[in-house]
């Protein structure tokens, strides 16, 4: 079987943040490759809040959609080699997010999403079970953006799994990040999609029937 691969020219510091993170919530994380440009690849994961995380890289991917083992993407990142492992397509949970489209309806402050995760935090520890933060929680919808214009310039509902993936995946810089770090995330959607863009990466929710 061919192993798949990654070449990263640059942002792999970034990148094994991200997949370690991802790791660390999921074992059996998986990750995906979109071949953008020439040199441009966007590597998603998978995380337990039904919410994919990614982030962009300069570099070149085996083949474009191609499906790894988070775990493996990540073995490979930290001893700087560029094959991962064997494909795991299947295990991929559905379409990915459009390459394109998505409109920006609004910036929000950081420290409004780091209270909200807070908050959600300190419920999910009080009323959590053995899987984790209960369902009711994670789909509430915590913050309602509208674009200029009102609804006529696009809403989006932000529930609080894509709070719980940004904290969670440390997409959000602390107080200790250099003052250039922006300090806001922007809400923008395309269709069933809503994207949130984090400093450090950016989650994506399909409102649609299929979860991805």
């Amino acid at each position: 079987m061919i192993a798949e691969s990654l070449r990263v020219d640059a942002g792999a510091p970034g990148l094994q943040a991200l997949v370690a993170r991802a790791v660390g919530l999921d074992a059996s994380a998986s990750a995906r490759f979109r071949q953008l440009t020439e040199d441009s690849v966007d590597v998603f994961v998978t995380t337990p809040f039904e919410v994919v995380a990614a982030r962009r890289i300069r570099g070149a991917a085996s083949r474009d959609g191609a499906v790894v083992a988070a775990s493996d993407l990540l073995t490979a990142l930290e001893h700087d080699v560029e094959e991962i492992g064997p494909a795991r397509d299947p295990n991929w949970p559905g379409a990915l997010p459009p390459a394109e489209g998505f409109r920006l309806l609004d910036t929000l402050p950081v420290t409004v999403v780091r209270e909200l995760a807070d908050q959600g935090q300190a419920l999910a520890r009080q009323f959590s079970g053995p899987l984790g933060p209960p369902a009711s929680l994670l789909n509430q919808s915590v913050i309602t953006v509208t674009g200029e214009g009102g609804e006529a310039g696009g809403t989006a509902e932000i529930p609080m799994r894509m709070i719980f993936t940004c904290t969670s995946l440390g997409l959000i810089p602390g107080f200790a990040a250099p003052i250039d770090i922006p300090r806001h995330l922007r809400v923008s959607t395309v269709g069933r999609w809503v994207r949130i863009d984090a400093p450090f990466g950016s989650v994506y929710r399909s409102s649609g029937l299929a979860l991805f």
